[in-house]
């Protein structure tokens, strides 16, 4: 490249002198080769050529400069990016370590493999398990061999994964190289950018003891409901066993005790009775604490009437209280449903425990049972048991819910009892939703108290003003019958007026207690001119006929209902004088039934034979489920009263076959109702499911027996309906 510059320079400087000698020729006529302005011209190229060189030159060294700064940043950006890219190697290298030592020290088995069930990775804890070499087993086909008791699925499905889920679980039972284990699967699809499956990762973990545990508890829960099915069986047996001789034992002393009987007879056929009843109570609650241990409690939802819920535990225990010199009342508030949806028999046994607990621990005053509502976003009923007696001491008062916990354990306690009544009522209160508690009362004793909601409830009865613009004075020394007094009448829209002689005389009516003993005699009204009604107690009824001689309108039973309270103070005439009539049906009224009775128990027959002939029904006796097809066939019974145990066949098998007999004969159905000591709710619904209409559990109770007549034939007994429908507060 220089050579062609100096080349191109002297080209030019000779071209440069030829034209200089022309130009010399042209102006001077003749050519001088050495003129100064030749000479000059050829200086001045040199010195051109020399300062471009120069320039040049300079140029070159700059470009130099920059190519080399240029090299030598781009060098240094190089070495910078093998120094990171040498550091992200070691880390790379770091991280695999690491995960592979986590991979490998894993105690689950991991692995991969292909879509033709080739492994393509596995960890050293799955090499570990299934014995293999990793040098061999990678490039070949896995699949671990079952027990031949498995039912899991073969090893190496794809099912599931194939159809786009991202996972899939399964346990499977396998041959280790510690012998036959079982291992929870878990597979992971692996896909391309396509969504296509390209490989499968699974992950084992050996849940041997797990299932061993599982099969355990499994055994153990098995043999725990063969123990609870064996316990329902026992209680029913016991529940059967033990109320049969209790049924002859409680049923011939009612019997007994409707004959002439001399006093101290009479004393001993009461002491038999009453014994026999507390026996059969505390039965019970041992019965229904069972029940509620081994889980067969369940609670029936139907419409449950608070008043003449809470008015008949009042009259059940009645002569209990008045027994004992004490009284006993029901108030509920104005704004209480009429009803609500509930179980009423576990309700009404709720109730029963408690009140019967405060009359038991009760000396002096009495016990009130109240309901009000409570409004939220749920309403709920709270029922409260409030008595005058000795009160429950503080430190008893949590743990007295709880199972055989009584107030008083001592050998020297004064009241009996198996500490079961309230363990139970708590019990039940929770199956319904509610709470229960106890509060000391004010003036001494104890408020026992329980919520459940109100639910389905019905609008409370219209009493607001059915007394209004009534003066009622009530005179009692009692202030708990008192105040409850007070209570439904003041709901009622009646007025109470002082209880002094100007009070008094302003009254348009009076309420006299009478007081708790049997023997009470009527006294005199204490305003003659005001129309005055004797409060007698149950065991006084007998008073009653000389209540009008000595100047009184009426009497009520106590303890009173709130509707039979309103009746009488109202306008409406007095009820024990003249029941409602009732329409008369067109058929005419036979005098009784003509009943089927199964039963195999001799004592028990001549118990409900007796019942029967006394209600002037008649009957056929049978003591076979056999014996009973055969009367059936022929037929003319109006009604079947069939117990549910029976050597040979049974009541509840006879029953099947009674309802076959009818539907092939194309007769009409006959009512079957139970003769049963089962009190278990198994027990009903094997009769329900048979074809049975009803249930009496025995001891039968002579009223049930009534009850059920008269609720399967209505026209036969309308007295009976009518006695029902003016309440058992009315004389």
């Amino acid at each position: 490249m220089a050579l062609r510059k100096l080349r191109a320079v002297f080209g030019f400087a000779a071209l440069t002198l030829l034209m200089a000698a022309l130009c010399d020729v042209v102006l001077h006529g003749r050519l001088q080769l050495f003129s100064p302005q030749i000479f000059g011209v050829l200086l001045g190229v040199v010195l051109v050529y020399v300062l471009h060189s120069l320039i040049e030159q300079r140029r070159q060294n700059e470009f130099t400069d920059w190519q080399t700064a240029k090299l030598m940043a781009s060098s240094a950006r190089l070495e910078n990016s093998l120094a990171a890219a040498s550091a992200m190697n070691a880390r790379l290298n770091q991280s695999e370590i690491r995960y592979k030592g986590l991979v490998d020290a894993q105690g689950d088995a991991i692995f991969r493999r292909a879509g033709d069930s080739t492994l393509t990775y596995a960890n050293d804890a799955f090499f570990r398990l299934f014995g293999l070499n990793p040098q061999t087993a990678i490039g070949k086909a896995f699949a671990p061999e079952l027990h031949p008791e498995s039912r899991s699925a073969a090893f190496g499905s794809f099912a599931g994964l194939d159809r786009g889920h991202t996972r899939v679980r399964y346990d499977q039972h396998v041959r280790t190289a510690y012998g036959w284990r079982w291992l929870a699967w878990e597979d992971y699809a692996l896909r391309d950018s396509l969504g296509r499956l390209v490989e499968v990762q699974s992950v084992g973990r050996d849940i041997t003891e797990r299932k061993a545990l599982e099969e355990a508890l499994t055994e153990a829960r098995d043999k725990a409901e063969a123990a609870s099915r064996a316990k329902s069986g026992f209680l029913a047996t016991m529940s059967h066993e033990i109320r049969t001789p209790m049924n002859g034992v409680l049923g011939m002393a009612r019997l007994l005790l409707e004959t002439d009987l001399r006093p101290e007879q009479r004393t001993y056929a009461e002491a038999i009775k009453q014994s026999g009843e507390t026996l059969l109570t505390l039965i019970g609650d041992i019965l229904d604490f069972s029940k509620i241990e081994s889980g067969n409690l369940s609670l029936e939802e139907e419409t449950a009437e608070i008043r003449p819920l809470i008015e008949g535990v009042c009259e059940l225990l009645g002569t209990r209280a008045h027994s004992k010199g004490i009284e006993l009342v029901s108030v509920a508030a104005p704004d209480v449903p009429e009803a609500i949806r509930s179980d009423r028999m576990r309700l009404r046994q709720i109730l029963i425990n408690l009140v019967g607990n405060a009359v038991k621990f009760t000396e002096h005053g009495g016990v009130r049972l109240s309901v009000d509502v409570i409004a939220g976003e749920r309403s709920f009923l709270r029922f409260c048991v409030m008595d005058t007696g000795i009160g429950v001491p503080e430190n008893k008062r949590k743990e007295i819910f709880e199972e055989f916990v009584q107030a008083d354990s001592s050998h020297g306690r004064k009241f009996e009892g198996t500490g079961l009544g309230l363990a139970i009522s708590r019990r039940l209160v929770g199956a319904m939703g509610g709470e229960i508690g106890l509060e000391p009362a004010p003036q001494g004793g104890s408020i026992f108290w329980f919520t459940i909601p109100a639910i389905g409830a019905l609008d409370p009865p219209d009493y607001a003003s059915a007394l209004a613009g009534k003066r009622v004075a009530v005179l009692s020394r009692n202030s708990v019958l008192r105040d409850g007094l007070v209570a439904q009448l003041q709901s009622a829209g009646a007025t109470l007026t002082a209880l002094t002689e100007e009070g008094l005389r302003s009254a348009d009516v009076m309420l006299v207690d009478a007081g708790t003993d049997a023997e009470t005699a009527p006294i005199a009204p204490p305003v003659p001119t005001i129309p005055a009604y004797l409060l007698l107690s149950q065991a006084a009824r007998a008073a009653a006929a000389e209540v009008k001689a000595v100047g009184f309108a009426g009497y009520l039973i106590k303890p009173v209902r709130q509707a039979t309270l309103v009746n009488w103070l109202s306008d409406q005439p007095p009820l024990y004088e003249a029941p409602p009539a009732l329409p008369q049906s067109t058929k005419p009224i036979e005098a009784g039934c003509h009943v089927l009775l199964v039963e195999d128990n001799p004592i028990n027959a001549l118990l409900t034979k007796e019942l029967l002939r006394r209600r002037g029904h008649t009957f056929v006796v049978v003591a076979s489920g056999e014996a009973a097809i055969e009367a059936m066939e022929e037929g003319g019974f109006d009604l079947i009263l069939s117990d549910v145990h029976m050597p040979g066949m049974g009541g509840i098998e006879a029953t099947k076959e009674i309802r076959a007999l009818e539907q092939r004969l194309g007769r009409a159905r006959t009512p079957i109702i139970a003769l049963t000591a089962d009190v278990l709710e198994t027990g009903r619904r094997a009769c329900r499911e048979a074809g049975m209409d009803g249930f009496l559990t025995k001891p039968v109770e002579p009223t049930q027996l009534d009850d059920m007549f008269a609720a399967f034939f209505p026209d036969r007994f309308p007295d009976h309906l009518a006695s029902r429908a003016v309440g058992r507060s009315v004389a």
